[in-house]
């Protein structure tokens, strides 16, 4: 078994600029020291993403997305263009999303995110691991509530 120190990063694709009332409540390296045993580890990149929208539409009533684990099927389209196939676009991937968090709730979010969520991430990933065979999207959603003071998931396969 490998090292802790000689694990990978998970690759990052994509991160959004975010105002300086939020933070993102995880990094790519703690996200890949908790998945390190999954067999997707490899096929895994992280997008850390901020609609604008959501800050100034922030609810504290309502829980809000903080984290998602997908897999997102190859996709087979008549009108799908060569260079769209031959770049990867159609590919079937593995995918991890971290949205911002208030930035006075970083350290609480992380805190569960760490104990509650990752776990359950890498359980998820193993148990699915079969899903490089199938069309489709499914994913493993966490959201914080803030009144309530938790995580909650939610699994969707579409």
């Amino acid at each position: 078994m490998a090292q802790k120190d000689s694990i990978c990063v998970i690759p990052t694709k994509s991160k959004s600029k975010i105002p300086k009332t939020h933070s993102y409540p995880i990094g790519a390296k703690a996200i890949s020291d908790a998945l390190a045993d999954v067999p997707q580890h490899e096929l895994l990149e992280v997008n850390f993403w901020f609609l604008k929208s959501s800050a100034k539409d922030h609810i504290t009533a309502i829980p809000y997305q903080v984290l998602r684990v997908s897999y997102s099927g190859p996709a087979h389209f008549f009108s799908a263009s060569k260079s769209m196939a031959e770049n990867g676009v159609l590919d079937a991937k593995w995918s991890i999303l971290v949205h911002p968090v208030p930035r006075p709730l970083k350290h609480i979010v992380q805190g569960k995110l760490m104990a509650e969520a990752l776990p359950k991430i890498g359980h998820w990933l193993i148990s699915n691991v079969h899903s490089l065979d199938r069309e489709g999207f499914h994913a493993l959603t966490f959201s914080f509530d803030e009144l309530k003071n938790e995580i909650t998931s939610e699994e969707s396969v579409v």
